[in-house]
């Protein structure tokens, strides 16, 4: 697969990746949530645990603990969130500008301490499910669970096409996304 040529988008693909290292070495029950932010312009992701995760639709954090992030102190930090605004300061580190995903998992578990603690554990359905999702989203299909102009939905995980041109293939139909596993949270979101 080529590399693609935008960096923010390289970026964020090496986010998620990195989720999917951390995965790998067991802590799936690590759950992201991919959105816009309200201006449109940046993408972010939420990592938290599954606990923190609706059960229906299963790729949402609930608000009261996305409210909760405080980056000041990432050993006792519950969630974590990047920002493409942040370019590759990821999660506000400084030497983390040249990392692959998995030199940034390793510095994940060691920075955010109580958060990679929570994480732990096996959750082969959700592991399996976030393989389509990083699959698609090296392919320049880039997911967003939630932006402030559009709709959530239940049953799939809407990707924005962000290929270059010359990935693209004539009459090639968007693919589909499907919702994660519920998430653990014993409540649903309100639509």
């Amino acid at each position: 697969m080529s590399r693609h040529p935008e960096p923010h988008i390289r970026r964020a693909v090496r986010v998620l990746a990195m989720v999917g290292e951390l995965h790998k070495v067991g802590y799936q029950k690590l759950r992201v949530m991919p959105y816009m932010s309200p201006s449109g312009i940046h993408w972010r992701c939420e990592i938290g645990p599954a606990n923190f995760f609706y059960r229906n639709p299963g790729a949402i954090l609930a608000p009261k603990f996305s409210m909760t992030f405080d980056d000041n102190d990432q050993a006792k930090a519950t969630i974590a969130r990047y920002s493409s605004a942040d370019e590759n300061r990821y999660f506000g580190w400084d030497d983390a500008k040249m990392d692959n995903a998995r030199s940034l998992a390793d510095k994940f578990i060691k920075r955010f301490c109580v958060l990679a603690d929570s994480g732990k554990g096996w959750d082969y359905r959700y592991a399996g499910w976030y393989e389509h999702l990083l699959g698609l989203a090296e392919a320049g299909w880039l997911p967003v669970v939630l932006r402030d102009y559009g709709r959530v939905y239940r049953n799939h995980i809407p990707v924005d096409d962000v290929r270059p041109a010359e990935w693209r293939r004539d009459h090639e139909e968007k693919p589909r996304l499907p919702a994660p596993p519920s998430g653990k949270l014993d409540e649903d979101y309100e639509f």
